[in-house]
């Protein structure tokens, strides 16, 4: 179980003493890079952006557009975090694929039309929140059932995209909670399973980390409620930003130690 206590304190790092070690010189500087770099995969849609009213909002008209009775916008809330198809998938399980794929299609353009005509919904104290991880050395990704189109308006509406090591979209990538996502940003940093964790809102999120072997700590302000997180395996529930830096701020700390202990019995 991770664990950590409400601060705004920043991220703290160690340096390893080279006298304590008994291992050669080339294994102690694969590890003080392996350290510095621990990977934090953050989902997007509900963990950065707010984005839940606008998502229900074009469901709603897609569906209405499609001649179809439209979801409840709790039900539509209920299946945030699955790739667009899926969703639609399980708001109209009882409609043939022609209809399943003009709603898609036409959810598609009212969305784009809509979110690049606006700022992205960012959530107050998420660009603070990844700036303190980045000046600690912690590198960063993004799993998110968003398309790639999508995101690349908040990456570069908001100046984020040099942050991210590793961006997995639903364009590339199976729908959550398959462990496709994860398993590539792993490949594509370096990282072993051991060295990441993964910050999500939904069930989806918590259902993906567990099934590529990573831990995840769930978010208390997005579309599923901290008690489900936890029954889907979440280590902790962060109540907001500043809390869930200083839960991964323990993460890393354990991390460390647990590094520290490996090397030594090298």
């Amino acid at each position: 179980m991770i664990t950590g206590h409400r601060s705004e304190g920043g991220a703290r790092s160690r340096r390893i003493s080279v006298r304590r070690l008994t291992a050669p010189p080339h294994r102690v500087a694969e590890r003080q890079v392996r350290r510095e770099m621990p990977l934090v995969l953050f989902d997007v849609d509900g963990t950065l952006l707010d984005a839940g009213r606008l998502i229900a909002h074009t469901m709603i008209q897609s569906f209405l557009a499609a001649g179809e009775a439209p979801p409840r916008p709790r039900d539509i809330r209920s299946v945030i975090g699955l790739s667009l198809p899926q969703m639609v998938d399980v708001l109209a399980s009882d409609a043939p694929r022609t209809l399943r794929e003009k709603i898609v299609a036409g959810y598609r353009l009212r969305y784009f039309d809509a979110v690049e005509n606006e700022d992205p919904p960012v959530f107050d104290g998420a660009e603070p929140a990844i700036l303190r991880l980045k000046a600690a050395g912690v590198q960063m990704g993004l799993t998110t059932g968003k398309s790639q189109r999508s995101l690349d308006f908040v990456l570069e509406r908001m100046r984020w995209r040099d942050w991210f090591a590793t961006i997995q979209t639903a364009d590339d990538n199976p729908s959550k909670p398959d462990p496709t996502m994860i398993v590539r940003a792993l490949a594509e940093t370096g990282r072993e399973a051991s060295d990441t964790i993964l910050v999500g809102d939904t069930r989806y999120d918590m259902r993906m980390a567990r099934a590529a072997g990573v831990p995840a700590i769930g978010v208390g302000w997005g579309y599923n409620a901290p008690d489900e997180l936890r029954a889907e395996g979440a280590s902790a529930i962060a109540t907001d930003f500043g809390h869930l830096v200083s839960i991964l701020s323990a993460w890393r700390q354990t991390h460390d130690d647990a590094a520290d202990m490996a090397v030594r019995d090298v």
